[in-house]
């Protein structure tokens, strides 16, 4: 916001030089950005936080500094004579929606004679970045800038039936604004209407048809509460951003409508030599009072760790327009002004104290005992997973959560939920998978020539259940691209592939106790037949995983293959860790043996591990795949896997008849799923196929 220094004066005898101004104006919160010289006037440009719509005009700021340099706050200049003739007579006002206007003060001045506003008025409203247009509309736009209380101007012979109603707007009722814009109302939309239709968007912009013109001669002048939360839709929904709204949608001064009236009436009377009809029309169906605070001596020591002396927070707060009396030796009840609408606990109005007292002031002081921190153990479990990833090449990424509707309909078919204002179309809904964050990332790292990719981003998605409701969930997405290992002097690049990504997830789930966890083979819609896959625990999704499809990366314009994953982020933290636990090696050899199998081909590795873990063998250290092979003797519903088995005891060294006696007790395991050595023939089951369920030996 631009201040004027010529006009901060005339409410506040500015002591000392510009820098000790802008010094002044810093130490209370108000940030004075640039100074510059805007003729023989100053022009600061201050930043104002959205908890202080009142520092939002000349009068205002000029308040905080006399309450800083004990320094009187000016009154303001209101002079006019008002005619015999009623202003009630000429026009009515109506408030048909309280819950959105809790106040409506209208004034009529008649006999004006419009034309362009005097010099003086043109130069001050050009420096503070406002556009003179007429004496009439330039007023309104002066009192806004010196007050902070938005007003309106209408010329009252286009007001049909001399009605003023503030009311709802009607479904699909149309209003042309003051920019010439045809804009379509809808019902939680505030305007100000005559009896046949709406002439102006309340608290926002008027209306094209009641503007003020040459030929005006009449004018019904507005003041005017608006609610701030409906304001703030209005502007949003019509895409407006006026110096009104920007007041009223952070919380103007209800009182301060009368004031800045009957400032406007004198000043159009000055200046366009109009007569002011007597009264104010002044409708406030349930006047608003500020509830009254008690302030303690001591929570002031408490919370600023420095005594402040009783005289010292008396004039601070009155010097603010505070109401404050004593209550009791070291209390007092206070009240504040209507325009501090961000002061609602005692502790605001210690705040208030200190910023004045001076935050220079306060003395450093040691916390008398150190806090006691809750160990979270969601973030600490959440901490683990990522060193786990970061331990894998892995770096974080942050996506946004809202994205297209075609984005979200490419990977999932769960409703979306639709934001109902949202920043575009292109983020218009949140996303019910994090692949489309996953690939954009990925897609921008690559056209910058960053290929070698590893990302992992902890999130949420949402989406809308059977009943309608909103849901959202926490999950972990992985995504790959580039070589697993780069080509150097000791061998040629390889790429990722499918086995990599899996091993990346086998490490990460290998921290968990599951009890039934499966791989499934079949993979998400997203990826490659035959290259994916998904984890499951009793039925249950945990990861799906894979090589998107072509068509995709076609989409996201990826040139090499990604690999990306979605885990089931809430399931992990919930999930139990696997307990640590140390085994000593054995003091005597081992023996390792191959078994050269022959297995069904609808049999997968994984209820091999099952079958050999259940057979509970003693003797049985470890077993891993070493080679597979198809074809040849083969016919084509086998395959052969070579089998290396570790057998070992920690108490003695095994003679040959118990490492035979073993093998034979693996073999008889395996003959459940007519599994048999090659050359021999299948061997009858012994029981029946035992149910699917998790190995740790899985690989």
């Amino acid at each position: 916001m631009r201040i004027s220094l010529s006009w901060l004066k005339e409410f506040v005898d500015v002591p000392g030089s510009t820098d000790e101004l802008k010094a002044c104006l810093t130490n209370l919160g108000i940030g004075v950005e640039t100074v510059s010289h805007a003729g023989e006037d100053l022009l600061l440009d201050v930043e104002v936080t959205t908890n202080r719509p009142d520092c939002l005009s000349h009068r205002g700021i000029a308040r905080e500094i006399g309450a800083a340099c004990r320094l009187p706050l000016k009154k303001v200049q209101v002079n006019f004579q008002e005619s015999a003739v009623a202003a009630d007579s000429r026009a009515s006002v109506e408030i048909l929606s309280p819950e959105l206007c809790a106040r409506y003060c209208a004034r009529v001045v008649t006999n004006v004679q419009v034309k362009p506003s005097p010099a003086w008025m043109g130069r001050r409203l050009e420096t503070v970045g406002m556009r003179p247009i007429n004496n009439v509309a330039d007023v309104t736009n002066y009192v806004l800038m010196e007050l902070g209380q938005p007003l309106h101007a209408f010329d009252l012979n286009s007001i049909r039936g001399s009605r003023i109603l503030a009311r709802r707007a009607k479904a699909g009722e149309r209003l042309k604004t003051l920019d010439g814009v045809d804009r379509v109302l809808a019902p939680d939309q505030l305007v100000i209407a005559d009896a046949e239709r709406a002439v102006a968007l309340a608290g926002v912009m008027g209306g094209e048809e009641s503007e003020i013109t040459a030929s005006t001669r009449s004018v019904l002048l507005e003041s005017a509460w608006f609610d701030p939360v409906s304001i703030r839709r209005t502007a949003k929904a019509q895409g407006l951003h006026t110096e009104a709204s920007h007041r009223f949608e952070r919380g103007a001064d209800i009182e301060m409508a009368p004031l800045a009236l009957d400032r406007a009436a004198g000043l159009v009377a000055e200046l366009a030599g109009g007569e002011v009809l007597r009264g104010a029309i002044d409708v406030y169906p349930q006047v608003r009072s500020r509830p009254t605070l008690l302030l303690r001596e001591s929570e002031i020591v408490r919370m600023l760790g420095a005594e402040v002396p009783g005289g010292v927070v008396e004039r601070i707060l009155k010097s603010l327009e505070f109401e404050v009396k004593a209550n009791g030796a070291k209390a007092w009840s206070v009240t504040p002004p209507s325009f501090r609408l961000d002061v609602t606990r005692e502790v605001d109005l210690i705040e208030e104290v200190a910023r004045h007292f001076g935050y220079d002031r306060l003395p450093s002081r040691l916390m008398i005992a150190p806090p006691r921190p809750e160990r979270d153990l969601i973030r600490q479990r959440e901490s683990e997973i990522s060193e786990i990833l970061v331990s894998l090449g892995y770096r974080q990424i942050i996506t946004s959560s809202m994205i297209s509707p075609a984005e979200n309909a490419r990977f999932s078919s769960k409703e979306a939920v639709v934001l109902q204002n949202p920043l575009s179309q292109e983020a218009s809904e949140l996303r019910t998978t994090p692949l489309p964050g996953m690939l954009a990332a990925l897609r921008w790292n690559l056209d910058r020539d960053q290929d070698d990719l590893r990302f992992y981003e902890m999130g949420k998605i949402y989406w809308r259940n059977e009943k309608g409701q909103a849901c959202e969930r926490r999950v972990l997405a992985l995504g790959l691209t580039g070589h697993q290992t780069p080509v150097s002097v000791h061998g040629e690049a390889r790429d990722i592939g499918f086995f990599d990504l899996k091993g990346d997830l086998e490490a990460l789930l290998q921290r968990f106790a599951f009890r039934a966890l499966c791989l499934d083979s079949t993979g998400a819609a997203c990826y490659q037949p035959g290259l994916s896959a998904a984890y499951e625990e009793k039925g249950r999704p945990i990861a799906s995983f894979g090589r998107l499809v072509e068509e995709l990366a076609a989409g996201y314009k990826l040139r090499v293959p990604a690999w990306t994953a979605e885990i089931d982020l809430e399931f992990l933290l919930e999930a139990p860790q696997r307990a640590r636990s140390f085994k000593a090696f054995s003091r005597f050899p081992a023996v390792v043996r191959d078994f050269s199998l022959t297995v069904p081909s609808r049999i997968e590795y994984t209820r091999i591990a099952e079958a050999l873990e259940r057979a509970a063998c003693p003797e049985l250290a470890s077993f891993a795949p070493v080679d597979l092979f198809r074809g040849a003797s083969l016919d084509s519903a086998h395959y052969s896997l070579l089998l290396r088995v570790k057998f070992e005891s920690h108490d003695r060294t095994l003679t040959s008849e118990e490492i035979a006696a073993a093998s034979r007790k693996l073999l008889d395991a395996l003959a459940s799923l007519e599994i048999h050595l090659r050359g021999e023939a299948p061997a009858e089951p012994t029981s029946p196929r035992p149910p699917n369920s998790k190995s740790k030996f899985q690989a």
